[in-house]
């Protein structure tokens, strides 16, 4: 029988963020041979988070598979792929003499094939065009990331489902050493998918869901099933075990009628996780259109964080993410702590930023070390 998420909070939740420091810790003391050292870069890791958080913890955590995790961002925790992880976090704030690299996440276009026509789609200039790197082409060029320091493989596309069959190689052999998670509309995950893809070794599906209502996310996503396959993704990935995320890419006017605090009641309901919001950007499809958010739009948002991710009252509601809204704390980490792969082998700092980097791959870790 398949694992079930649990949501974890009291002792446990607390014993568990207990372990995590620990292990962070412990790397540490691995990497800088040095137990002070490592506790001193530890503390400066924590600080980091308070400067994005303040004095907020999140309220939850959730458990599948004897594995603690709290968000999307980070691996599940006891795992080769976390300690790999912090072990390039530890890095971005203090190098060691011999690998300065904090590279810890990569994001792999493995296609740009696409069943939908999405009218914010970032990928607008190059969808559908046909694959360029063979299974072996993509599993080497990945090597070389996981070797210094990746931790974390997230498959997106266009719709990575779409190439179904070397997504799921792809998740098997980096399984023993990576947390990975896809970023998908959803469609054509049916149960026998889901439950090969958790076979395979999938941790966590990002499911795209822009409008609570049906006929209104369909008409965004440019497919009358979309919002079905929406619905059958998150049940199909929930039987299996599978963390289920939901990113969703608000417009202004969808913020200004009350649409997004109907979407997590939407999504309470059907039991998901975690909501991750993203900025509208001005890229692709939306390109040269006034779509971005608002100071006060984002203070909203924000403010459904506060209510949904912080509160204990809430605890029985998915755990609200908005990324967006740290940024003038830390600086971006495209290029720094995560880069795009694309489909044809080119490197980006994220899908949003169509800067290439010109770097051989040799040169990743400083490239990675640079920013």
């Amino acid at each position: 029988m398949a694992s079930k998420v649990e949501t974890v909070t009291g002792i446990e939740y607390q014993f568990a963020r207990l372990g995590i420091l620990l292990n962070i810790w412990w790397v540490g003391v691995k990497l800088y041979h040095n137990p002070l050292i490592s506790l001193r870069v530890t503390r400066r890791l924590l600080g980091n988070f308070t400067k994005m958080l303040g004095a907020k913890r999140l309220v939850r955590a959730y458990k599948v598979d004897g594995k603690y995790v709290w968000d999307m961002f980070n691996p599940a925790w006891p795992s080769k792929g976390f300690s790999t992880f912090f072990k390039s976090h530890l890095r971005e704030i203090q190098a060691t003499p011999n690998d300065g690299s904090g590279l810890r996440r990569l994001l792999i276009a493995i296609t740009k094939r696409c069943p939908l026509s999405c009218e914010h789609c970032s990928e607008g200039d190059t969808l559908y065009q046909s694959d360029r790197l063979t299974y072996e082409e993509l599993e080497k060029r990945i090597s070389e990331f996981v070797a210094i320091g990746v931790g974390q493989l997230v498959y997106s596309g266009g719709e990575p489902l779409s190439r179904f069959d070397d997504l799921e190689k792809l998740i098997a052999h980096f399984k023993p050493e990576c947390d990975q998670w896809i970023y998908t509309s959803g469609f054509g995950l049916t149960a026998e998918r889901a439950q090969r893809l958790k076979i395979a070794g999938l941790n966590g599906a990002a499911i795209s869901l822009d409008n609570h209502i049906e006929e209104a996310h369909n008409l965004f996503r440019g497919n009358s099933k979309s919002y079905y396959w929406v619905k059958e993704a998150i049940k199909n990935c929930q039987a299996q075990g599978i963390l289920v995320a939901l990113n969703v890419c608000p417009t202004r006017g969808y913020i200004e009628s009350g649409g997004v605090e109907e979407l997590i009641e939407w999504a309470a309901e059907q039991q998901v996780e975690i909501i991750n919001i993203l900025e509208p950007r001005a890229v692709g499809n939306f390109y040269g259109k006034d779509v971005e958010l608002s100071n006060e739009h984002k203070e909203r948002l924000i403010s459904l964080v506060d209510r949904f991710s912080f509160n204990a009252d809430n605890v029985n509601y998915p755990t609200v993410l908005f990324p967006a809204a740290y940024r003038s704390a830390l600086p971006c980490g495209g290029g720094r702590s995560y880069m795009l792969l694309d489909f044809d082998g080119a490197l980006y700092p994220c899908p949003f930023c169509k800067t290439r980097i010109e770097k051989a791959s040799s040169e990743i870790s400083l490239c990675a070390a640079e920013g």
